[in-house]
């Protein structure tokens, strides 16, 4: 007699062991998908960090070969509307940009919502296309 009730013993401890695990396999994997559904919610904003600092980098272009900015060691191009050199673009999305290394190099950060997205130009490979992108 002892011997059945020790098997229905073992076989309700394998079932909660086999339990447990497919739970903590659910858990896991609902946890992975849940992760996936957040990136693809803000793959709109990070888009649209991205075309900001794409206007970013478009802006420093204007201000070196347009305008012939360049300001300091380390200088940012400032807005007139925005004391913080934060230029805006809608509600939720801003760039800023930042010459450095006497304008050989500008960074440009775009930011949107939560995401940020940042590109960094070297001019020095611009201007060895001649005329081509320069005047």
């Amino acid at each position: 007699m002892k011997r059945s009730a020790e098997k229905g013993q073992l076989m309700l401890l394998s079932v909660l062991l086999i339990s447990s695990a497919v739970l903590g396999a659910a858990t896991i994997a609902g946890l992975l998908v849940l992760f996936q559904l957040r990136q693809t919610a803000d793959a709109e904003a990070s888009a649209q960090a991205v075309f900001a600092s794409d206007a970013g980098v478009e802006r420093a272009l204007y201000e070196k070969y347009r305008n012939g900015y360049c300001g300091d060691a380390n200088s940012q191009i400032s807005s007139v509307e925005d004391p913080q050199d934060i230029f805006t673009i809608a509600d939720d999305v801003q760039y800023k940009v930042l010459l450095e290394e006497e304008c050989t190099l500008a960074k440009s950060a775009g930011l949107s919502g939560r995401s940020a997205r940042a590109f960094i130009l070297y001019f020095g490979g611009i201007e060895n296309f001649g005329g081509q992108f320069v005047e």
